[in-house]
């Protein structure tokens, strides 16, 4: 595919009137590689941290959650969100992105754009993508980086950057209130 004919591909974009959605996005007009990650790759990861969980585990072998990147760009609104597509769309027209925007907090003031990575250098190519196109939708936005998912392995292992790909629990008294969260996603995955 040439520059010319590369694009963004949204998702289908949910109603509410308060905002509080995601839409996946994809250089793939067939958002394929969000769809086989679904079942593939998350479903399988959340799974696998449940079990050790469950198991009584006092350290989480991560798996393909070590090598699984988060880079957000926080905006302001939705327009914003799409605003940051079109720009990253026009100035870096290669290889294959994916991710999602929006918010899963109804009392958010912000929104944003999270680009997925699965190694590294394609996290800093992001990264650096990211950080010049940004204040061109918003002077104010902010380009962070995370490991994983950060609402399931953060208030278990604490911060990103001291894990190593087997992490020991930080945050034993957390394990039980995460077991029922993960509990309750599963379930909700299998609808």
């Amino acid at each position: 595919m040439n520059k010319k004919d590369w694009r963004i591909y949204l998702g289908k974009i949910p109603y509410d009137k308060k905002g509080n959605f995601w839409v996946s996005f994809e250089s793939d007009p067939g958002l394929k590689k969000t769809k086989d990650n679904i079942y593939g790759r998350c479903l399988p990861c959340i799974e696998n941290l449940y079990q050790q969980l469950k198991d009584g585990c006092h350290e989480i072998v991560l798996g393909t959650a070590f090598n699984c990147w988060k880079i957000t760009a926080i905006v302001i609104g939705f327009e914003e969100c799409i605003s940051l597509l079109n720009e990253f769309e026009k100035r870096f027209p290669l290889g294959h992105v994916y991710g999602k925007l929006g918010s899963g907090r109804p009392d958010s003031k912000t929104r944003v754009v999270v680009f997925h990575a699965e190694n590294s250098k394609e996290r800093d190519r992001l990264q650096t993508a990211l950080k010049i196109c940004l204040p061109e939708v918003n002077r104010d936005g902010e380009v962070i980086i995370s490991r994983a998912c950060g609402i399931l392995y953060d208030d278990i292992l604490g911060d990103w950057r001291q894990w190593k790909p087997i992490a020991p629990i930080k945050y034993p008294r957390n394990v039980r209130e995460l077991l029922k969260r993960i509990k309750e996603m599963l379930y909700r995955s299998t609808m």
